[in-house]
């Protein structure tokens, strides 16, 4: 008997050393054909700034007159309800990642949902992707022309921002993240210093009675900062380019914490601000910020927020741009995604203009029509590829 049961412990032992060692290749597997087309590395501290950026970006120049259409004063309690989903997305893609080490969204498609129908999703992913790109450079474009160049083309704007574009998505992530890391901390630092600065032309009065009109006009408005939250989807498109890849669920829960704060205040401050003008507005922070003065000696300091958010929003299109023709490089598997970076920005170029008429219709479009769109992919779609991964073995999972 001792020497059954030696030679049954030798041999589980021996089974649990041979799926160790299949998962650890496979790991290697996953992150070589992930690195291949991508060989940056970037580090957590980037990866809450890339994401932030990215909601942050659009969201506080849209953000406080959209919600403010439904909720009124109670428009500040939005940004707060959409950080639940907000949190719940980061702990999907942390958990796929960890599931899917040195895999991207693209690829883990085709392991969960076999080859070809994975191909079919991957390309419903890369339309979504492209589709998102389209509407943020038409955002930039319309802010653009209405406060600094009005009689200019839309297409000179989206041009021109498409080929600083495509020439920082070449040179990879790591040089987009470096940017970001160092510019954005002034983006944000310059609009804390803009709200104090407007503090005498604050009236908290604005902010009450809370709910005066219950949770339904609330969560009406929590729709679009709810899809807006979602874009931190990209982050499962870049998680195994990260110098340690098992912090990315941490990284994505502070960048939502830090959506959340700031996005809660700036809707705070621009309804204390103009009360119940804010839904006439259509870029309300702007306004905000053109309202400041020092003594007559610090003013128009809404040309230096332009620029920085200019540098924020080149970021922003660049990382949609980047998983972009990333996600196309590995669903044809291609060997390099450079080669079409600049078909790529053509292509959005065109899709950029035909999004919507003006801007009117454009505000209505990622109002009303984009968020149920935009919630398939960000929310619905991860959550079945998570439920289905746990229904199959590790083994039976290709990369």
């Amino acid at each position: 008997m001792p020497g059954r049961a030696g030679y049954v412990n030798d041999t589980a032992a021996g089974e649990a050393i041979y799926l160790q060692a299949v998962y650890r290749t496979r790991t290697k597997r996953g992150r070589e054909s992930a690195v291949m087309l991508e060989k940056g590395k970037i580090s957590c501290t980037q990866t809450v700034f890339l994401l932030a950026n990215l909601v942050s970006a659009t969201a506080i120049i849209f953000l406080p007159a959209i919600t403010s259409r439904d909720a009124g004063r109670d428009s500040w309690l939005a940004p707060v309800i959409s950080t639940l989903p907000g949190i719940y997305l980061a702990l999907v893609i942390g958990a796929l990642g960890k599931r899917f080490p040195g895999r991207t969204l693209i690829q883990y498609l085709q392991s969960v949902l076999s080859a070809w129908p994975g191909k079919a999703a991957g390309l419903f992913y890369l339309f979504f992707f492209l589709h998102t790109s389209g509407v943020v450079i038409r955002e930039f474009g319309e802010l653009l022309v209405s406060l600094v160049m009005p009689n200019t083309p839309l297409i000179v704007f989206h041009s021109v921002i498409l080929l600083l574009c495509a020439w920082a998505i070449r040179g990879g992530l790591e040089v987009l993240a470096r940017v970001l890391a160092v510019t954005w901390p002034f983006l944000v630092f310059l609009f804390v210093v803009s709200v104090l600065l407007a503090f005498n032309e604050m009236d908290f009065s604005y902010l009450f009675p809370v709910l005066e009109n219950g949770m339904p006009p609330v969560l009406k408005s929590s729709l679009a900062p709810t899809a807006w939250r979602g874009e931190i989807i990209v982050l499962a498109m870049f998680l195994p380019f990260l110098t340690n890849p098992g912090k990315g669920k941490r990284c994505a829960l502070i960048s939502v914490f830090l959506i959340g704060i700031i996005l809660t205040a700036d809707a705070i401050a621009n309804t204390v601000v103009f009360g119940p003008s804010t839904a006439r507005l259509t870029f309300p922070t702007f306004s905000l910020i053109r309202m400041v003065s020092v003594s007559n000696f610090l003013e128009r300091i809404e040309s230096v927020m332009v620029a920085l958010w200019v540098i924020g929003m080149f970021s922003k299109i660049s990382l949609f741009y980047y998983v972009t023709v990333l996600g196309a490089a590995q669903l044809f598997n291609l060997k390099d995604y450079r080669p079409l970076v600049f078909p790529m920005g053509v292509l959005l170029a065109a899709l950029s203009i035909q999004v919507a008429p003006n801007a009117g219709e454009l505000v209505d479009y990622i109002t009303k029509p984009f968020p149920p769109f935009a919630y398939v992919f960000e929310y619905i779609i991860p959550t079945i590829l998570l439920a289905i991964s746990y229904f199959r073995k590790p083994q039976n999972l290709k990369t």
